[in-house]
């Protein structure tokens, strides 16, 4: 299931939303796509032009081509509107270039996604002065923050290092074998991608940032339906505080049964969560330790909500498509190891250091600090959120 992240930022900490959907301007879903390609780029790519049409199916496409390639575009009815723009010469040695701001005249209204579909990045200009609520291309996200939906660039050249440059000046290429001057050329090669393939990989991400839980029903819960709590990872690290768990608890105690599930090697440490609500006033807790797969994935499917380090269950619960709060510690980051369902709520600190990787305490220079930015009033406010969103999509 793969859905795309809505990220809200403050000062101390990031929030990563995959529930909340990008804005539309109408029922039907209008999209434009640059494709300004010499006429062999242009077929190279008409596989993933063909994988935009199905996956937006219901929406109006404008496609943008040079006037030399309309006639295949309609061929392989690869939109609903076409577009004819020379922003290069058709003759590829010819060097001459049109505005990117001719665009604008041709183009009627505001869009709701504009693609970029040419590797080569000569043509992010005109995507920016394309209408449009939405931009995808490939690009560095980083220096280009007008296009919110990206892939950062792939290799597209075998680059020669500084050595091998200058052993090419004096002669003596031909007698040493590349390799011995830069370690890495045959790796380099292996992970080049085809500029195809590349493309394919924008489109499932352009088609990802627009899924919603609005297309993926929901299994519907019974009034008794609990709370899933899962304190415990495999590392220690991952792992928030027993006191703002307890804490967290606690409050989610007013909305319902709460279950804390973990192995069993835990229930001393999941007995103290439980203990620390009930001091706070929480009657309605139960623990669940050692449950076979089946009772594990039962009782997951059947709640009302999930909370979660990250660990296993937050990823069962998200692709089970449950309401589902994932806490983050900094050294893993959600854009890579983040649960991915349709309800789905992370949050983590953004500290200096993210992404550390680290599993083990020891080795954290800083004594895991990023554990403590994430707060349980926080986590609270995360759940009422995602809880009212819910509330209010089962009402519609």
């Amino acid at each position: 299931m793969a859905m795309a992240y809505f990220t809200k930022h403050d000062r101390n900490q990031i929030i990563y939303r995959s529930w909340e959907e990008p804005e539309q301007s109408s029922a039907r879903m209008r999209i434009l796509v640059l494709k300004l390609d010499h006429v062999g780029d242009f077929w190279m790519s008409l596989g993933p032009l063909k994988d935009l049409r199905q996956r937006f199916a219901h929406a109006h496409i404008t496609l943008v081509v040079g006037s030399w390639n309309i006639a295949t575009a309609k061929q392989f009815d690869l939109a609903d509107d076409h577009i004819a723009f020379d922003f290069f010469p058709r003759n590829p040695k010819v060097k001459t270039r049109k505005k990117a701001a001719d665009i604008r005249p041709l183009l009627t209204g505001e869009f709701d996604l504009a693609i970029d579909m040419r590797v080569p990045e000569e043509t992010r200009p005109i995507l920016l002065e394309v209408p449009a609520r939405h931009r995808a291309a490939i690009v560095d996200p980083y220096s280009m923050h007008q296009i919110d939906i990206a892939i950062a660039p792939f290799n597209l050249k075998l680059r020669r290092t500084i050595l091998y440059k200058l052993v090419q000046k004096i002669g003596l290429a031909n007698k040493i074998p590349r390799r011995w001057l830069d370690w890495f050329i045959d790796r380099k090669q292996a992970r080049l991608q085809h500029v195809s393939e590349i493309l394919l990989f924008l489109v499932a991400k352009a088609a990802a940032y627009f899924e919603s839980g609005a297309g993926h029903p929901q299994n519907s819960t019974t009034g008794n339906a609990p709370i899933v709590v899962a304190p415990f990872s495999n590392s220690s690290l991952r792992d928030w505080p027993i006191e703002s768990f307890g804490k967290v608890v606690a409050a989610l105690s007013t909305r319902g049964e709460v279950v804390l599930v973990a192995r069993g090697e835990c229930l001393e440490a999941l007995e103290e969560v439980a203990n620390i609500a009930r001091d706070r006033g929480a009657a309605n807790i139960r623990t669940a330790v050692d449950l076979s797969e089946l009772e594990f994935n039962y009782l997951v499917n059947s709640a009302a909500l999930v909370v979660s380090n990250n660990s296993g269950t937050g990823h069962v619960a998200a692709q089970l498509g449950r309401p589902t709060i994932g806490i983050f510690t900094a050294s893993h980051l959600p854009e890579i190891w983040g649960f991915r369902g349709p309800l789905v709520s992370m949050l983590m600190s953004v500290i200096e250091c993210r992404g550390c990787g680290l599993d083990q305490v020891r080795h954290c220079p800083v004594k895991v600090r990023c554990k403590f930015d994430i707060t349980p009033d926080l986590v609270i406010a995360e759940v009422n959120a995602l809880m009212n969103h819910c509330k209010g999509t089962a009402q519609a």
